[in-house]
C-alpha cells in the first residue's frame, strides 16, 4: 500500500482502502475499485487530500506467483468494459486493451504452467466473458509453443479475446437458452463469426490477421465447418489455432446447458477430431506441450477416488498413471474407471 496525492492518480491505480465517509460511515469508493477519470474527478470533488493505493510493484516482490493474476484481473476489467461498449453499439477503442495484453503475453511467456493458472483465476459470473479471455490465453501458450514472434502472439492473443464477440449482437436468450437450439437458432448463431468480423473489420489498429482468425474460426480441415465450409490450408492458422482452444476451454468448463468434462476426454476428443475436423500439427503440439502440466495434478476418478497424477506417457498423453492411495493405476490398461476432474 502507498499513500497517494490526489493530483497524481490516474486511470488504472487501484484503491487499497475503502474511502469511507467520516459522518454516516457508509463507503464511498470500495478498495479494489480501478479508478477511471470521472471516479478521479470524484475523489477530488469529496476534498480528500490523499487516498491509499494499492502498490503493485511492492507487492509483486513480495507475492511473485500472483503477478498473472494481477495483470488477468487489469485486462479483465478492460476487457469487460470494451464487451459492454460493443452491446451499446459503441466501437472498440484497442488501444485501452493493449499494454494489458503485452503485460499479460509477457507473463504467459515466462510462465509455463497454464492448467493450474487458469484454475487459480477468478472468473466473472458470465460464459462468453471468461471463455474469451480463457481461449486467449490457450492461444497465446500454442502461439508461443510454435514459436511465435512478439507481434504475432498479439495479434493471436487479440484474435482469441474477440473471437466470440459477435455473440454480443446476438440475444441473449439464444446464446444462454439452456435447451438444445432449435435449426433456426442455429443457424443465427453460426452468423456470429461474420458479426465479429465486420466488428473488427470497423476498428482502427486491428490486423487483418485477426479478424481473419475471427470470422474463421469455426471453419473445419474437412471444410465441415462454418460460415463458408473452407478447408485445410484455406483456414488462417490463428482460426485453426483458436478452433482448437475453443474446443478444449468450452468442453471442460460448465454451461448453462453441459457440464464440463473431464480434461482427459476432451483431450481424446480433441486427438480423434485431428484425423478429420482440427488441424493435426497443431492439435499435437496442443497435447504433447498441455499433458507437461498433469503430472503433480491431484485428480477426481469416476469411482469418486482422489489420487495424483505421477507419469503421463508422452506417446499416450491422455492415459497417465495415477498413484491412489497406496495403488498405481495405469489408464493405459484400466477401462472401468475415467479421470473425471482435474482438482489442482
Amino acid at each position: 500500500m502507498t499513500v497517494a496525492d490526489v493530483r497524481d492518480l490516474k486511470p488504472g491505480m487501484v484503491i487499497d482502502k475503502d474511502i469511507v465517509n467520516m459522518r454516516t460511515g457508509a463507503i464511498l469508493i470500495g478498495s479494489g475499485t480501478v479508478l477511471n477519470r470521472k471516479l478521479i474527478l470524484h475523489i477530488k470533488n469529496l476534498g480528500l487530500k490523499e487516498v491509499d493505493i494499492f502498490d503493485e510493484k511492492s507487492f509483486l516482490k513480495e507475492h511473485p506467483e500472483d503477478s498473472l493474476v494481477i495483470k488477468y484481473e487489469k485486462l479483465s476489467d478492460k476487457v469487460e468494459n470494451t464487451f459492454n461498449d460493443i452491446k451499446i453499439v459503441k466501437k472498440i477503442i484497442l488501444t485501452e486493451i493493449s499494454d494489458e495484453v503485452d503485460d499479460l503475453i509477457v507473463e504467459l511467456i515466462s510462465n509455463n504452467n497454464i492448467l493450474g493458472r487458469l484454475k487459480q483465476l477468478e472468473k466473472r459470473d458470465n460464459y462468453t466473458f471468461n471463455h474469451s479471455l480463457d481461449v486467449c490465453m490457450l492461444a497465446t501458450m500454442v502461439g508461443k509453443w510454435l514459436g511465435y514472434s512478439q507481434i504475432q502472439l498479439k495479434q493471436l492473443s487479440m484474435a482469441g479475446i474477440f473471437h466470440d464477440i459477435g455473440k454480443l449482437k446476438i440475444s441473449d436468450d439464444i446464446i444462454n437458452k439452456p435447451e438444445k437450439l432449435t435449426k433456426t437458432e442455429f443457424e443465427i448463431i453460426k452468423k456470429h463469426p461474420i458479426y465479429g468480423y465486420d466488428i473488427l473489420n470497423e476498428t482502427v489498429g486491428i490486423s487483418r490477421n485477426v479478424a481473419i482468425g475471427v470470422l474463421q474460426h469455426h471453419e473445419r480441415q474437412d471444410g465441415s465447418g462454418y460460415p463458408y465450409g473452407l478447408k485445410g490450408n484455406e483456414i488462417h492458422e490463428f482460426a485453426r489455432i483458436i478452433a482448437i482452444c475453443d474446443i478444449y476451454d468450452a468442453m471442460t468448463s460448465n454451461r448453462v446447458y453441459k457440464r464440463k468434462e473431464s480434461p482427459f476426454l476432451v483431450a481424446e476428443h480433441l486427438d480423434d477430431e485431428s484425423f478429420r475436423n482440427l488441424d493435426p500439427r497443431i492439435t499435437r503440439i496442443f497435447l504433447d506441450n498441455i499433458s507437461k502440466f498433469y503430472v503433480g495434478s491431484k485428480v477426481k476418478l469416476s469411482n469418486g477416488e482422489v489420487g495424483d497424477i505421477i507419469f503421463v506417457n508422452p506417446q499416450m498423453p491422455t492415459k497417465p498413471i495415477v498413484k491412489v492411495g497406496e495403488k498405481y493405476i495405469n489408464f493405459l490398461e484400466e477401462k472401468k474407471l475415467q479421470i473425471v476432474d482435474i482438482i489442482k
